[in-house]
Parts: structure tokens; C-alpha cells; sequence
């Protein structure tokens, strides 16, 4: 499998830094909820990162965007409530908010861009699971039949399940991956290739990267090396650009 393009992208807070994602632990009975977990975590630390900037931007954005269109969705007994249109009340809604100048609805605060940087980072030497190959769904279909029937997954894995937001099933993936497959030599994978959601823009691949920091977990030292750290300009154009796909205004 190919490695990432020389310093993937990642964007992280400055004051954790870019090798310090959320730990996911199992609950004290050994279970755990995926739900808020992202598509590939196992239990440790995964860490994401992008071939490129837009994509990046993308990733991340992406839930404001969904918030906002879960308040948006909430105001429609209100709307009904006036007689009008669930889009002219919004706007109603939205105009009053800028007029007050508070940080909601489509608005992007400062504080986002200033309290985060844009890293370039290099992983160690490895493989990856290129996790939409017709192989890779074959041998997870077959290795996880049982499971993946639980939940409710018949006829085999499809790119559709493996791209989905079902993290019962990412989740899942991740978990088998990460602790049971080993090539000829020993050797583990290193974590998933996959494609964002998104899809990818004009001049990038959008490809994604979930890495297992298995060092970071054994308590040793992590094999990545941050290349440039870049902070994140109001008037960054890949910035801008993925705000106007995700409708989100900045200040």
C-alpha cells in the first residue's frame, strides 16, 4: 500500500499539539460505545491525517455544519407556529443573531482559527490497509461474518458500509485490522487508507489516513516526524473554500 504524500496534513489545537488525539478506553465491564468515536479508532489513539490542505479543512468543518442544520431543523414547529416557510424563519432567526453579534447559527469564531494550526507531518516506514479494495472487503466479509451479521450486515461488506457513519461497524473493522492481521514478515499495519466523505477537490486526492499509535500506547516514543507547524489565516483560500461548501461564515 502507498504511504501518504511527504507532510500530510493535520489540524490540531496548538496547546495539545498534533500527536495528542483522544484516547478511546473500554468501559469498566469491558464494553464500549462507538458512538462518538471517529471512523477508525480503536481502543488507544488514532491519528488522522490528509494528502491535502482543502481536505483537511473539509473534515473538520464538517460537523458545524451538521450543527447547524440540526438547529435549523429545530425551528420548524416555530415556523409552522408563524405560517411561514422554515428558510425565511431561519433567516429571521440568523439576521437577529449577527445583529447581536453572537458567535452562532452559520458563524465560524476567531477563536477556531487561532486556537489551531495546520501541521505537516511524516509516518514512519510501513503498509496500510487500503480499506475500499475489492480484497480487503472480501477478507474482513469473510473473517467477520458472524459479527457483522449482528449487525445486521448480509451479502458482505460494500464500500457503502466501510464509508458509512455506522461506527458500530468502522469501529469493528478497525479493531480486527489493528489487532489480528500481520503480513509474512510480522510486520502490522501502520492504520486504514480510505477516502473522505467529502469527496476530493480539483487539485487533491482526498485521501485520508487513520494511524494506530501503537508506540504512543506502549508508552514509547511515537516515529513521527512533525515537519512545519502553520497557522491558519482568516483569508487562507483553502480555508474559505470549505467554508462556502459548508455555508459557514467566519469572524
Amino acid at each position: 500500500m502507498d504511504d501518504p504524500l511527504p507532510g500530510s496534513y493535520r489540524i490540531a489545537r496548538t496547546s495539545f499539539g498534533p500527536l495528542a488525539p483522544v484516547p478511546r478506553e473500554l468501559d469498566s465491564d469491558g464494553s464500549h460505545d462507538p458512538a462518538g468515536w471517529s471512523r477508525f479508532d480503536t481502543v488507544g489513539r488514532t491519528l488522522y491525517s490528509t494528502d491535502d490542505r482543502l481536505t483537511s479543512f473539509m473534515e473538520l468543518l464538517a460537523p458545524y455544519r451538521t450543527e447547524i442544520n440540526g438547529s435549523r431543523r429545530a425551528l420548524q414547529k416555530d415556523a409552522d407556529a408563524m405560517g411561514i416557510p422554515l428558510d425565511r424563519y431561519w433567516s429571521m432567526v440568523v439576521a437577529d443573531w449577527d445583529q447581536a453579534g453572537t458567535m452562532r447559527a452559520r458563524w465560524l469564531p476567531r477563536v477556531w482559527r487561532d486556537g489551531r494550526a495546520l501541521y505537516r507531518l511524516t509516518y514512519p516506514s510501513g503498509w496500510w490497509v487500503d480499506i475500499t479494495s475489492t480484497r480487503t472487503l472480501a477478507a474482513l466479509s469473510a473473517a467477520l461474518d458472524t459479527e457483522l451479521n449482528d449487525l445486521g450486515v448480509s451479502g458482505g461488506l460494500t464500500v457503502a458500509h466501510v464509508t458509512s457513519d455506522d461506527r458500530a461497524i468502522t469501529t469493528l473493522i478497525a479493531r480486527w485490522l489493528r489487532d489480528t492481521v500481520t503480513l509474512f514478515d510480522g510486520t502490522q499495519p501502520l492504520g486504514i487508507r480510505f477516502i473522505s466523505k467529502h469527496g476530493h477537490p480539483t487539485n487533491g486526492t482526498g485521501t485520508c489516513w487513520a494511524y494506530w499509535m501503537r508506540a504512543t500506547d506502549a508508552g514509547l516514543n511515537e516515529p513521527i516526524s512533525i515537519i512545519a507547524e502553520i497557522g491558519i489565516a482568516e483569508r487562507d483560500a483553502d480555508l474559505k473554500t470549505a467554508q462556502e461548501f459548508c455555508k459557514i461564515q467566519t469572524r
